[in-house]
């Protein structure tokens, strides 16, 4: 005959039981946290502006092309510059060179195309002139093309004189036209650059710079080309 214990037995070995492993549960909690190393919280990255010169960069001007947004930055005084594209959150940025040269970029220094590719100048007053440079976007950043532009009649522009569905530089300047390289008169002529730095053409030279087509927004179409003047600077 097999001997039962008590129920009141039974009930307290059970209770007993219960709170052991109520017991050993909390314990290893408690010692589990202790045993452990807070974990801070993942810091904010916070990205750091690209700076012009020893500022942070401000917008001077901007525009779009080809539906991609173009901002030209610079510092307060203009001759601290960069070229981005894609807005501010874009890491697309190239410094531009003219600054170098005593350039002083301001709200009318950006001029771009929309063409096959976007095509931008960079300019600025110099020597009572004007120069310029030429950034051009390939794959997913600005390359500039090119040597530094410069005119002394200040009207440097892009334009597609010549029909390649690409822009072209044109440049107003001064020239000699004498034979005996005198230049007893300076004529004005409006000449017309590729991209790549080769000559497309002139047009013919003028007495004055108010003659030149369109002055003082000079437009020039392909049949107002022709050879340049030889006492054309090459440059």
């Amino acid at each position: 005959m097999v001997r039962r214990s008590p129920p009141r037995v039974v009930v307290a070995t059970v209770v007993v039981a219960w709170v052991l492993t109520v017991g050993a549960q909390v314990a290893a909690a408690v010692w589990g946290a202790r045993g452990q190393e807070p974990v801070p919280p993942a810091p904010t990255r916070v990205e750091r502006p690209e700076g012009c010169g020893d500022e942070t960069c401000r917008v001077l001007a901007s525009t779009v092309v080809n539906g991609m947004s173009v901002e030209l930055l610079a510092d307060s005084r203009g001759d601290a510059g960069r070229l981005r594209a894609g807005g501010p959150v874009s890491g697309t940025v190239t410094t531009t060179r003219i600054t170098g040269d005593g350039v002083r970029l301001n709200h009318d220094s950006l001029r771009c195309a929309a063409s096959a590719t976007p095509v931008c100048l960079v300019r600025g007053p110099r020597d009572g002139g004007m120069a310029g440079e030429v950034h051009v976007w390939r794959g997913d950043s600005w390359e500039a093309v090119g040597e530094v532009y410069f005119s002394d009649l200040g009207v440097l522009v892009l334009d597609d004189v010549v029909g390649t569905a690409m822009p072209e530089v044109l440049v107003a300047r001064e020239t000699c036209t004498d034979r005996d390289g005198s230049c007893r008169e300076l004529r004005a002529v409006a000449e017309v650059l590729t991209l790549d730095g080769a000559r497309a053409g002139c047009t013919r030279a003028r007495r004055s710079p108010g003659e030149l087509p369109g002055w003082p927004d000079v437009e020039v179409g392909r049949t107002d080309l022709t050879t340049c003047p030889d006492g054309l600077d090459p440059r």
